[in-house]
């Protein structure tokens, strides 16, 4: 068999650790993947020990190198696009990552709310610190541990950790570091982000800031025998796994998709765009980003609650989860803000609180999960309307993506066409095309030819009954939200009270 050029793509995400190889055309030869091993969930509290996760990723990754038989070109890497991955000077971790998901932040928020701080970050940022924003990591730290805060010397992120452990470089990028730390419009840390929130050590904490191009460095020898492949190999840090999605997607490498959505453990609409602030509307917890393969910028709308929120719903009812259900149309409303750091867009507060709202007697499991999905298609069409008023086509990724009656649904939401990924590894996909751009196998558009895989028959909005019982619920639904959201911050003090009375054994 002759020797193919590969390259190695690796996606370390919230739920599960993938690698893959393709060759520098764009077919995929070989996947590996394995459950997030290195995720620990406590209440507010939601890390990843660090070794773990290392060793996830490279055992993802000797296993594609080692069964695959070609010639490795280089090694991208991405992973989850916030929190905060702490090394001391000798750079070994300290203590565990604190992850995107996250929740202890939530009263830090109110304080830097309730004095301007947040507001004067969005200022400089264009986002608002959110619990799954690094620099409220390390303040919490500072505030909480400051024996762990004062050993830390490098503050890193999930790729630029795993990218580190490759290479033994330290490096960021402009993709997934400005939203936190500086400013998309120049290009440059601001320093005035650690003053405003009061943290004594921020900026001087962070790889050197670097173009995406130039992000590379080569497989260090310690890595090389963990592996079996050759030291020396190109090492290449990606953009977050969020923008890979979006290219992936064809977002900004394919002429007629300019919106997109991913329905994975968290829901994040895209939209690219050449000027973001001319974005009417653009919510408070939305993320600029610089494009990785031109110019231009991505608009983000992260929600924390995706999927996850059907997992929640399922433990609640002693519901059996399921990967898709069946459509269960009813009066059934659900608010799936079920994160313990609230929501962070299109709706932004650290307070937000899930609700059930249309039970009766008659009500069933069913219906609940099935108003979930619809909740999720809800927020969705809030974005992408902020977004694209004018109706664009949206490119459709993620596992929810498989489920015909979600997708039919969100057509009828959206009131737009859309168009689903025919790949279950879109991501990586969007990596890997990436990794061919800079290794020099051509430039985005040519390469979004032969990558993607994306599905051109659109699905379009039905028309009847269907379709206005979506536009009626919507508008339900939202007006909902925008009744309870001012008593959310009431909940958080009623939640904070029972804590109090729980402590003291009920009394």
């Amino acid at each position: 068999m002759p020797q193919r050029d590969l390259v190695l793509c690796l996606d370390s995400g919230t739920t599960r650790v993938k690698a893959a190889a393709f060759t520098l055309d764009g077919e995929l030869v070989g996947l590996c993947e394995t459950p997030n091993a290195a995720l620990r969930r406590n209440g507010a509290r939601v890390e990843q020990d660090m070794a773990v996760s290392r060793a996830d990723a490279f055992a993802m990754l000797r296993r594609c190198a080692t069964e695959h038989a070609g010639t490795i070109h280089g090694i991208i890497v991405t992973g989850q696009g916030d929190g905060l991955w702490p090394l001391d000077a000798d750079g070994r971790p300290v203590g565990s990552a604190i992850t995107w998901l996250d929740g202890r932040t939530r009263q830090l928020q109110a304080r830097l709310s309730a004095s301007g701080a947040t507001d004067r970050v969005q200022a400089i940022t264009s986002a608002r610190p959110t619990a799954a924003s690094q620099i409220l990591h390390l303040l919490w730290l500072q505030d909480n541990e400051p024996e762990r805060f004062g050993r830390i010397r490098h503050a890193l992120r999930l790729k630029e950790y795993l990218f580190h452990t490759l290479s033994g470089a330290l490096v960021c990028e402009p993709t997934t570091m400005l939203s936190n730390w500086g400013r998309w419009q120049d290009g440059r840390l601001s320093e005035e982000v650690e003053h405003t929130i009061g943290l004594k050590r921020g900026i001087a904490l962070l790889p050197p800031l670097t173009a995406l191009a130039d992000c590379r460095a080569t497989l260090s020898e310690a890595a090389a025998r963990d592996l079996g492949i050759a030291a020396g190999t190109p090492v290449l840090l990606g953009p977050g796994d969020v923008q890979s999605t979006a290219i992936g997607l064809g977002l900004g490498v394919s002429p007629t998709i300019a919106q997109a959505s991913t329905f994975g453990t968290s829901a994040i609409h895209i939209g690219y765009v050449r000027d973001p602030d001319a974005i009417e509307g653009r919510p408070a917890g939305a993320i600029i980003q610089p494009f990785a393969l031109g110019s231009g910028y991505l608009c983000l709308l992260p929600c924390f609650n995706g999927t996850t929120a059907f997992g929640h719903l399922d433990r609640l009812l002693s519901r059996a989860p399921a990967d898709t259900v069946t459509p269960a149309y009813s009066q059934v409303i659900v608010h799936p803000f079920l994160e313990p750091g609230g929501e962070r867009a299109p709706y932004t507060d650290p307070d937000a609180k899930g609700a059930l709202i249309g039970l009766g007697a008659a009500a069933t499991p069913d219906e609940v999960a099935w108003a979930a999905r619809e909740a999720l298609a809800f927020l969705a069409r809030t974005s992408h309307d902020i977004m694209d008023p004018a109706g664009g086509a949206v490119a459709v990724g993620g596992g929810l993506a498989g489920d015909s009656a979600f997708m039919a649904f969100l057509a009828d939401t959206l009131g737009r066409p859309i168009y689903r990924s025919t790949s279950p590894h879109v991501g990586l996909q969007g990596l890997g095309l990436i990794a061919a751009h800079h290794l020099g196998a051509g430039d985005g558009a040519a390469l979004a030819a032969r990558w993607l895989d994306i599905d051109r028959q659109a699905r379009h909005p039905r028309t009847g009954p269907l379709r206005d019982y979506a536009e009626r619920k919507y508008r339900v639904f939202t007006e909902l939200v925008e009744r309870v959201s001012p008593l959310w911050q009431d909940m958080s003090a009623l939640a904070e009270q029972a804590r109090v009375f729980d402590a003291a054994g009920g009394s």
